[in-house]
């Protein structure tokens, strides 16, 4: 909780280095997410109130008040805001229509309500007094019906404040980013803003509670006194509180998510790719002796890459002889004792579990390898050899679009074209080292715009136009299944991640010769074009992990067809 406060109040260097966040850094993303708040809040009532006022004075609408309180609690949040980007393209001006929608049903039931629920009599009253239709609703129902319209609009207040934090889903950099994005940001960050975002609905229920307060007719808080007494009020009050307090409770929970999450997953479209062949006697043996050793566990994190992966060691292993069980899980499970091995990629033990700042991770592969080698020896693990492919950041462009820059084909190519291009990426692309600001160091290039997205649509927007050139990771299925021109890192800008298989020392040293032979058996065939397929198949053509890894050693030829 410190940590969480302390991320709100001062600035600090990002998990991974390179990057400054919290305190100050977070101005821009209160005054998007206030913004997005508000204009959404001022439109929804603008359009629901005169609606709901209109139609409960009219005695209509019934049908309608009811479906669109069923359509507000039916209709997920995230499915409106997938469908605007998908139709309308990424921008605050669609997240705050989104929101708009979300924030319709509330104002206007509760209006239309508010006014069905005036005394008949007091209307009747007021008509004999000779006040015109409009005189009525305005003076006498309206005046009536407050406390419930302003209950719509504090309810609505709430629900916009608590999903625009969905922003950066669709390329809005609200107070969203640092839930969505803890491999920057970190568990402090997740826990602050989400605290943050409790503060904010809590101030604008006391806010809307005050003006409701001061708008309502004094005869009605004369009412309200003598009827109910303030310890009967207390209550509701502290259950307003304590249900926005549940609001960032569930925040906090719900974002906390994978921590270990990089490598990309990607899909394929159909198309078959042969595994690059090993070096001869490439069948794996059975060993009969392998079978009364220890059970040996294998981890993976949650994604399709690790899984698949995950799977061609365990079936690798099991072929040679050994006892294996899978689990989807890193290297926190593997120091515990919860699994005995699991694949790493070199960058991410660097940067994420050793404290290597990204600028400083050796450009080079095997030397990457043997720094985190070294690394993870101190702390009583093995990395063995590491893959062929590595799965690093890297940045894309559809055939058409690259031929239209006049046939790029690497990242110096557009040295003289970027400013007429714009760049996709994350939210914290646009302060990474190697990301977008590497880009600008490195390369100089200067880039029209750029777009945040989240991670999941780094093709969509190439897809749908909406950018020029995408961040994207070299071993997504969707480079090979579309075609698109992956920009070769001509000026060594990211760090490798190849793949490392970690294990116990104590497992293999237990395990024998056969464990290590195998599992840099099974590696010499996956190479950066075979591990795209790989990867396609399970995200586009919806295959099992599993199969899809037996399916590669069958193929290269470690397991029998």
């Amino acid at each position: 909780m410190t940590d969480a406060l302390n991320y709100l109040l001062h600035s600090r260097e990002s998990v991974g280095g390179g990057v400054e966040i919290g305190g100050s850094h977070l101005l821009p993303l209160l005054w998007t997410h206030l913004r997005v708040t508000f204009e959404a809040l001022l439109i929804a009532t603008a359009l629901a109130l005169p609606a709901g006022i209109w139609l409960g004075h009219r005695g209509k609408g019934q049908l309608a008040a009811s479906t669109a309180a069923n359509v507000g609690r039916a209709v997920p949040s995230f499915a409106v805001l997938v469908f605007f980007s998908a139709y309308f393209g990424l921008n605050v001006t669609n997240l705050v229509f989104a929101m708009v929608l979300l924030a319709l049903p509330p104002i206007f039931v509760n209006a239309y309500v508010g006014v069905r629920q005036v005394d008949r009599d007091v209307v009747d009253s007021a008509r004999g007094m000779g006040l015109t239709d409009h005189q009525l609703a305005t003076r006498v129902e309206l005046p009536l019906a407050l406390p419930l319209v302003f209950g719509g609009i504090r309810t609505s207040a709430v629900n916009v404040l608590a999903t625009a934090t969905l922003g950066p889903y669709v390329g809005v950099d609200t107070l969203g980013v640092p839930i969505v994005n803890a491999n920057v940001h970190g568990d402090a960050g997740r826990l602050g803003t989400a605290i943050l975002i409790a503060v904010l609905a809590i101030a604008a229920e006391l806010l809307f509670a005050a003006l409701q307060r001061r708008v309502t007719p004094r005869g009605l808080k004369l009412q309200d006194h003598d009827q109910d007494h303030p310890r009967r009020k207390a209550p509701m009050r502290s259950r307003t509180i304590a249900a926005t307090l549940a609001l960032a409770l569930t925040l906090g929970l719900a974002a906390c998510g994978d921590d270990d999450d990089s490598g990309g997953s990607g899909g394929s479209g159909g198309q078959q790719t042969t595994a690059t062949a090993p070096a001869d006697g490439k069948a794996i043996q059975r060993n009969a002796e392998n079978a009364s050793k220890p059970t040996i566990t294998v981890g993976s994190k949650n994604f399709t890459e690790e899984f698949i992966l995950g799977e061609i060691y365990a079936q690798a292993l099991q072929a040679a002889g050994y006892k294996v069980k899978s689990e989807q899980i890193a290297l926190k499970a593997l120091k515990s004792g919860e699994v005995d091995a699991y694949p790493e990629y070199t960058g991410t033990a660097l940067t994420s579990f050793f404290k290597v700042k990204t600028d400083d991770v050796p450009k080079d592969a095997q030397e990457a390898y043997t720094q985190a080698k070294d690394e993870f020896a101190k702390q009583g693990l093995a990395a063995l050899a590491p893959t062929p492919f590595t799965d690093s950041n890297g940045f894309a462009m559809t055939q058409e679009g690259a031929q239209e820059a006049g046939g790029v084909t690497k990242l110096s190519d557009l040295k003289d074209k970027a400013s007429s291009l714009v760049l996709a990426g994350p939210p914290e692309c646009a302060q990474r080292t190697d990301c977008k600001l590497g880009l600008e160091q490195v390369y100089g290039l200067k880039f029209k715009k750029f777009t945040s997205v989240d991670l999941a649509k780094r093709h969509e927007v190439l897809k749908n136009g909406q950018a020029d050139v995408s961040l994207v990771f070299t071993t997504d299925g969707q480079i090979k299944a579309e075609n698109l021109v992956l920009l070769e890192d001509d000026k060594q800008l990211f760090p490798p991640y190849n793949i490392t298989f970690v294990v116990k020392q104590d497992v293999l040293d237990a395990a024998g010769p056969d464990f290590q032979a195998t599992v840099e058996k099974v590696q010499e065939g996956l190479t950066t074009e075979v591990m795209q397929e790989l990867n396609s198949r399970v995200d586009l053509d919806k295959e099992k992990p599993a199969a899809v890894a037996k399916a590669y050693l069958q193929e290269a030829g470690y397991l029998p067809s």
